[in-house]
């Protein structure tokens, strides 16, 4: 049974006026590049259970995990462009993929239609107790004391945490960090466990766990304002770094050639389902804060922004990826 919120949302935008047979005919399917388990997997099945009473049909979540997004991408470019099959991007895949990457299978812009925004989830910068650093300040003292010493991991090389690091480095001045990649959030997590590495950046949805269980020590969240799930974990700004946020998004997009009133009502029953409460909680105890107001032009206006803001950290620190 629909709330009254989200029957409100629905009547005053229209997004019911169109006969049920119109569109969906049929379960909408959303394709997930990353395996199952993950923040933008959690999101994408979070949102699907609640559009699904919306349309009137199921959603469907299909993970198709591989090459950091490619495969996923491709499987939706190649997808009948009628509305009902959408793609759950991410920062990962089309944010840094087009700024790293050399010879990406698809175009991030150019063959996709913007739908709508999912959320945003902050990153957090964690270190092992076994480390010695219990803040920022003291990490930053220990790794510029001892230069050429120490490394930090990341999901993998041109990730979204491989380029927060190197936003991290640059902002806090540090030259004589190596960075290792690993294969996934997981690895490069077990490696600050291990003491491997001296931090790792991950994104709080997949941090959080270990950090309230005291396995490894968040030092700052790279939100604008603490988090609700890490309420005495500090901003890099309130620990002595200003200019620093980082986080992970996720958005809808639909092949290039859909119909834009098809976009059109998609978007709206996603920003619906987003408004409500129920959705609002589930998302923000999972680590990800939805976003329920940002229209198509919107959401295609943030992702090239985010394309060109990836293409200067990777300017500036001269990353360089092997084909």
């Amino acid at each position: 049974m629909l709330s009254r919120r989200a029957l409100a949302v629905l009547l005053a935008s229209g997004a019911l006026a169109r006969p049920a047979f119109a569109f969906p005919d049929r379960p909408l399917r959303l394709i997930v590049p990353f395996a199952p388990g993950g923040s933008t997997d959690v999101a994408a099945r979070l949102l699907a259970e609640a559009m699904g009473p919306l349309l009137g049909q199921n959603v469907v979540v299909e993970n198709r995990a591989g090459a950091n997004g490619q495969v996923a991408s491709e499987a939706v470019i190649r997808s009948e462009p009628d509305g009902h099959v959408l793609l759950v991007a991410s920062a990962s895949t089309h944010g840094v993929n087009p700024a790293v990457a050399r010879h990406l299978s698809f175009d991030a812009v150019a063959d996709f239609a913007p739908v709508t925004m999912i959320g945003t989830t902050p990153l957090v910068l964690v270190t092992s107790p076994a480390f010695g650093a219990t803040t920022l300040d003291q990490l930053l003292a220990r790794l510029r004391l001892e230069p050429g010493r120490h490394s930090y991991a990341s999901a993998g090389a041109g990730s979204i945490t491989h380029l927060a690091g190197e936003v991290f480095k640059l902002k806090a001045g540090l030259k004589d960090i190596v960075h290792i990649p690993y294969r996934g959030g997981g690895p490069a997590m077990q490696a600050v466990l291990t003491g491997e590495v001296a931090f790792t950046i991950e994104s709080v949805a997949s941090a959080a766990s270990l950090i309230q269980g005291g396995r490894v020590l968040a030092l700052a969240v790279g939100s604008t304002a603490r988090h609700a799930a890490l309420p005495d974990v500090p901003t890099f700004a309130e620990a002595g770094l200003a200019g620093v946020e980082l986080a992970t998004w996720n958005m809808l997009l639909a092949p290039r050639a859909t119909p834009p009133e098809r976009i059109e009502q998609i978007g709206r029953i996603a920003r619906a389902a987003l408004a409500t409460d129920a959705l609002r909680t589930k998302l923000a105890n999972a680590g990800t804060t939805a976003i329920a107001d940002a229209s198509a032009d919107e959401t295609g206006r943030y992702l090239a922004a985010q394309i060109e803001s990836f293409r200067a950290v990777v300017k500036a620190a001269r990353i360089e990826l092997a084909d």
